[in-house]
């Protein structure tokens, strides 16, 4: 169980960093905080390819925390202990990475902030 929260995490990291080079892109792009930008869905599934439709205002939001991600609905559910749903919106579901799956997810984001 540990090793397979600890892949979890990992997966979710790669679709962050993947989501934060596509903000960055619409960023320069001067897309508007309103407009839906496409971002891959950020759930545990390391075969999803789902695209969910968020705003720069919330995805930003979801970025203002290293434990949260945006699932795809009904992507919500995962491993038990490792995910909890925060907020339902039409296009995603906030959810918080909790237990290891968290403290994972933080340290990955120190680790990438500080280097």
């Amino acid at each position: 169980m540990a090793e397979d929260v600890e892949k979890v995490a990992r997966n979710n990291a790669l679709f962050r960093e993947a989501n934060e080079r596509i903000e960055s892109a619409a960023a320069d792009a001067e897309v508007g905080v309103d407009t839906p930008v496409p971002f891959i869905c950020e759930c545990s599934d390391r075969a999803c390819t789902t695209v969910i439709r968020v705003s720069m205002d919330a995805y930003r939001r979801v970025r203002s925390n290293p434990r949260w991600f945006a699932h795809a609905p009904g992507h919500e559910e995962s491993l038990d202990g490792a995910v909890q749903p925060l907020e339902r919106h039409d296009a995603y579901v906030l959810v918080e990475k909790v237990g290891r799956a968290g403290e994972i997810t933080q340290a990955l984001a120190e680790t990438k902030d500080s280097g």
